[in-house]
């Protein structure tokens, strides 16, 4: 049995099988234990749940049955299913037929978390994503089932979302909510469809503010290249590492000081982005 547990994610054990009678079950066994086998998933079955639901885990786990599966698929499941904070402890068993499988999670959740006031958050589930995974939209939205689902704590959440697209340079990526109360749990679920639109590129840089040397001294700190995948963190990163050092140097030799703000470019047509940093 693979086991997943905060002290044991790391470790490599393999993961046990369940004999099935007949010499054709033999086979698909023997196949299975093949690091690279391919399997037809027909059906999930969770043990242990005590308030989450069996598609709750499935979703979070990322397979889908009717997939081809191996075994390096499922221990990336198991790891996404322990990286959502739900649980405590997961563990998996595979049931093999011919080419076909049964995954087995067997799961212990974590403690539910104290009651909050006001709105609470209930099933979270994503559709229209294809770049970031389900299990990826959730641990960059980072509220999960049981808590406060405040208007700023959700808007936060999906900031931390398009921020993860951005990073990948889908910096037009759009995200449309839609709630319904679950009055029987008191909670209140959300579906969230993404627009991901088109990946953006680095485009041109422009230093405006500064005298030619300064301009070429701060240029050349600039390490996204024109045309690589335009990361949008990468512009917190550069005036973090390098702007503000060389603003506070600049200051140091001038005994004056410099403002700045950047300013980012999206070109629908050449799907680049260009950044500008005005000095004034």
């Amino acid at each position: 049995m693979r086991s997943r547990s905060p002290q044991s994610r790391r470790s490599r054990l393999r993961p046990v099988f369940v004999a099935v009678a007949g010499l054709a079950a033999f086979v698909g066994l023997s196949s299975w234990c093949q690091a690279q086998a391919q399997t037809t998933l027909r059906k999930i079955e969770i043990v242990g749940l005590q308030r989450l639901s069996p598609d709750q885990v499935i979703q979070t786990s990322g397979l889908r049955v009717g997939q081809t599966v191996n075994a390096d698929m499922l221990e990336v499941a198991s790891d996404n299913l322990m990286k959502s904070g739900l649980f405590r402890t997961v563990s998996y068993r595979v049931r093999t037929a011919e080419r076909d499988s049964t995954v087995i999670f067997e799961v212990s959740e974590n403690a539910p978390r104290p009651p909050v006031a006001g709105e609470v958050l209930g099933q979270v589930n994503w559709s229209g994503n294809q770049v970031l995974s389900s299990p990826e939209l959730s641990a960059a939205f980072g509220l999960r089932s049981g808590d406060a689902a405040d208007r700023a704590r959700i808007d936060k959440g999906l900031e931390a979302v398009r921020r993860a697209y951005g990073r990948k340079g889908y910096v037009a990526a759009q995200i449309s909510e839609f709630k319904t109360a679950d009055a029987l749990n008191r909670r209140t679920n959300y579906q969230f469809t993404v627009r991901e639109g088109a990946q953006y590129r680095m485009g041109a840089l422009t230093i405006t503010g500064l005298g030619p040397a300064d301009t070429q001294q701060l240029r050349a700190k600039w390490t996204l290249a024109p045309g690589a995948v335009f990361n949008d963190s990468y512009l917190d990163e550069f005036k973090q590492n390098a702007v503000r050092p060389f603003v506070a140097a600049m200051t140091e030799r001038t005994r004056v000081r410099s403002k700045f703000d950047f300013e980012t470019k999206p070109d629908v047509r050449k799907l680049t982005a260009d950044v500008v940093i005005n000095f004034r």
